[in-house]
């Protein structure tokens, strides 16, 4: 009865305060800790889960690494955070509008990083419930703070939301000083940022097949100020990569299923750099991870048409495996910030297992993120 009604917990994600109340029945049934030792257990990520024989294979491991002594920001470029959200309370930093009057609904760029209305129009143009809620999400894979079991790579990293595309698009131009105003830089117009990225999260692809001079320059002013860029590979299909994760010195993350496979919609490219957990569809297994989605904090609509602050395991994409790498590089750095982006290469061999090639890609050698070595190079 037990392990059935484990199960029955486990595979429908009820939520704690539910769980919670079965597990007062049963502790009135004289069913105590083998119990509550197992449902702790299930209330980590599987993307994160500590090494065991139930481990997902594509588990980066890091549960079990209490992070270092430095605070670590992190800057997700993307549509913006829902501030209110409980998963990320503690967690933002002071963040801003990046897009420009002529695609911002508000008219201006300004200090307010919230997306954009669930019901907002660009002329007949709707926001989708998940453009809303992308950068949230992106943003909770980092740092959530274990509401209803979120928790991010980095719980202690601090996020400095940057809103670039709304639902009137984005321009190009609107990333360049997004990458910049995240790194400390300079950006003519607007304040300085209090608070520049150790990291830089872009969770967005599908500019030009090259990287244009002008993106390349931003990243590389970033790159000589000290911060890294992790950006998506991209959901093209086993294509190439595409801006900016085609740019020289970003580290582009591809994904993989629970099964440590590259996911059929995942660019597929010699130059990506690391591929991490990005869920897909269902796997035909019994494991609890065969589910194969990220957990994230998002929004949905209720019943009576009000929007509710949920936590949901749904995250799917090269969108939601960037910001496990963000979230990677933040726990790193935060036992020793002063690695510099440069440093990547002398260090990345230490975190990295062999993902199986494909046929179609036979320049590539795919390695996925492992975080379990920060305890033996810098944990105490």
């Amino acid at each position: 009865m037990v392990q059935t009604l484990l199960s029955f917990i486990v595979h429908l994600n009820l939520r704690r305060s539910i769980a919670h109340g079965l597990l007062s029945l049963l502790w009135g049934l004289g069913i105590t800790l083998t119990l509550c030792l197992d449902v702790h257990a299930s209330t980590t990520p599987w993307y994160i889960e500590p090494s065991g024989p139930d481990t997902s294979p594509a588990s980066i491991q890091s549960a079990p690494i209490k992070p270092g002594a430095n605070t670590i920001v992190v800057a997700v470029i993307d549509s913006g955070v829902i501030a209110e959200h409980p998963a990320l309370e503690g967690v933002l930093l002071p963040g801003f509008d990046m897009v420009a009057a002529q695609r911002n609904i508000r008219g201006t760029r300004s200090s307010n990083f919230a997306p954009d209305p669930r019901d907002a129009t660009c002329g007949q143009r709707l926001v989708s419930s998940s453009f809303r809620t992308h950068g949230t999400e992106v943003a909770s894979l980092i740092a959530g703070n274990g509401y209803e079991n979120m928790w991010g790579v980095n719980p202690r990293a601090r996020i400095v939301p940057i809103r670039i595309f709304s639902t009137c698009g984005m321009l190009p131009e609107d990333m360049i000083d997004a990458i910049r105003w995240a790194a400390g830089l300079k950006v003519e117009g607007t304040p300085n940022n209090q608070h520049p990225a150790h990291v830089i999260n872009i969770s967005i692809a599908g500019g030009v097949a090259q990287c244009r001079p002008e993106l390349q320059r931003a990243i590389n002013a970033a790159r000589k100020n000290g911060t890294f860029v992790v950006a998506a590979a991209g959901n093209n299909f086993q294509k190439p990569l595409a801006e900016p994760a085609n740019c020289e010195g970003v580290i582009s993350v591809g994904a993989l299923s629970a099964e440590n496979k590259i996911e059929n919609y995942s660019a597929l490219d010699s130059r990506t750099t690391i591929y991490t957990a990005g869920g897909g569809p269902a796997l035909r297994m019994s494991q609890a991870w065969a589910h194969n989605k990220l957990r994230v904090a998002t929004a949905e609509l209720s019943v009576s048409g009000n929007e509710r602050l949920i936590v949901m395991d749904k995250g799917i994409g090269t969108s939601f495996a960037a910001p496990v790498v963000s979230g990677f590089l933040s726990l790193l750095l935060s036992f020793n910030p002063n690695l510099k982006p440069q440093d990547w290469d002398a260090y990345v061999d230490s975190f990295v297992r062999q993902v199986p090639r494909l046929e179609k890609c036979v320049d590539c050698n795919p390695r996925g993120l492992v975080a379990s070595g920060i305890l033996t190079k810098f944990s105490k």
